[in-house]
């Protein structure tokens, strides 16, 4: 039984969808505030900007130093593993949640009891 429960608690399904939706949420969500921007003129408010860029202040306590265009490479793989990190936990916790509520049974229903069988006597 709790080999059966581990089963369901991890899935690679699972696990490659929220990868990829923890990449593409952010990259999409920094786009859309991007066009938003260059359409209206306007700066986003740093609020806006925080929800993709939060490991920025991660980046600067772990090198000692603000991002400069020697490291810029580095610096956006680094920006891309967080996000990933984070927003894939999320929503692999949310499709983890929504695959527990939507369980199956685990015992099938039984198929229908067959018709029986009465060969026709003229043929």
């Amino acid at each position: 039984m709790a080999k059966s429960a581990r089963t369901r608690i991890f899935s690679v399904k699972r696990l490659f969808l929220s990868i990829v939706l923890g990449f593409l949420l952010p990259l999409s969500y920094a786009f859309l505030l991007s066009e938003v921007s260059d359409r209206t003129g306007k700066t986003a408010p740093e609020f806006l900007v925080t929800l993709f860029m939060w490991p920025r202040p991660l980046w600067i306590f772990l090198i000692q130093q603000q991002p400069s265009d020697e490291n810029l490479v580095v610096g956006i793989v680094f920006l891309a593993i967080c996000n990933i990190a984070l927003y894939g936990t999320i929503i692999y916790t949310v499709l983890l949640a929504l695959s527990l509520v939507r369980r199956k049974q685990a015992i099938p229903e039984p198929p229908p009891t067959p018709e029986p069988f009465h060969p026709d006597p003229l043929s």
